[in-house]
């Protein structure tokens, strides 16, 4: 049955919430596509008290990919960014990967053995960078439980709405969840220091968040635009991915890792020569991804 494309959506845009996230509308009709940007966050909230400088809290971030991917709306899709840092609170871990190193009195609620809580990336972390501290103290349990109601589940509610909105409208729905990683594996990547990285890695939790056919598109438009692409290596997915996915019924999600060397300096987190070119690629990538959809859908 073909789906007419400038309905309104069904259900509403979710609000963008001060000092935690932004929500932008699709700016044509909408189409079941999601981006969102969960890692490019640099505002240090005002109750963040690291014991490291604001420039060792941002190292970490996804500097400039929730500009790089600015013009999604503008093809129909929404696009979810976060405000704060990964490193404050990480909403692309499960709430079950908190590091109970981290807080003081015991953690009250269930978790996993975790390899990043053990590499102190948890979903509160501990290091900030290599083996440096974040923190002087561990955090008290209501401290850790109020920045994850505040940031942690915000989050997910907006982009669980966007998704869900989405999917219901259309009975199908997909997903770009988009990040940025260093040009070499480093002492808290799992990849190990010094490991050379393609252009781009496409996660797709080995087959089971996003179905072939979506693959082996974004595949075929980074090779069109001469990117090396890896699948799964060094980053296979986490929580965002995988939580919200289910290819079997038309719910696909794939983590997106562009290089930082094509587009920042990654000394200074600046923009580099290349940037506006790069952007350029990721429009088209996302105006394709866009035609693909709205044929699946007619």
């Amino acid at each position: 049955m073909k789906q007419d494309l400038a309905v309104a959506p069904l259900v509403p845009m979710p609000a963008s919430v001060a000092d935690v996230l932004t929500v932008t509308a699709p700016r044509t009709p909408m189409i079941p596509l999601v981006l969102d940007s969960p890692h490019s966050g640099t505002l240090l909230p005002g109750d963040f008290q690291p014991a490291v400088g604001p420039s060792m809290v941002r190292i970490s971030a996804d500097t400039h990919v929730d500009d790089l991917f600015s013009e999604a709306p503008d093809h129909g899709a929404p696009l979810l960014a976060a405000l704060f840092p990964r490193s404050f609170l990480d909403v692309n871990r499960s709430l079950s990967d908190m590091d109970r190193l981290m807080v003081k009195g015991g953690w009250p609620h269930p978790t996993r053995d975790s390899n990043t809580a053990r590499r102190g990336m948890g979903l509160i972390w501990r290091k900030a960078w290599g083996e440096t501290p974040m923190y002087d103290a561990p955090l008290s349990i209501a401290e850790a439980e109020a920045r994850i109601r505040r940031y942690w589940l915000s989050y997910h509610d907006a982009l669980r709405q966007l998704l869900d909105g989405a999917f219901a409208q259309y009975r199908r729905v997909w997903h770009i969840n988009c990040h940025s990683m260093t040009d070499a594996g480093h002492a808290m990547s799992s990849d190990g220091p010094g490991t050379a990285r393609d252009d781009i890695c496409i996660g797709d939790m080995h087959g089971t968040s996003a179905g072939p056919e979506f693959t082996a598109l974004l595949r075929e438009i980074l090779t069109d635009e001469g990117f090396r692409v890896a699948m799964n290596k060094p980053f296979k997915g986490a929580e965002l991915t995988e939580a919200y996915a289910n290819p079997v019924i038309g719910r696909h999600s794939v983590q997106f890792e562009i290089n930082r060397r094509l587009y920042m300096d990654e000394t200074t987190r600046e923009r580099s020569a290349d940037y506006p070119a790069f952007k350029a690629a990721m429009t088209r990538l996302v105006e394709r991804v866009a035609d693909y959809i709205e044929g699946e859908l007619s």
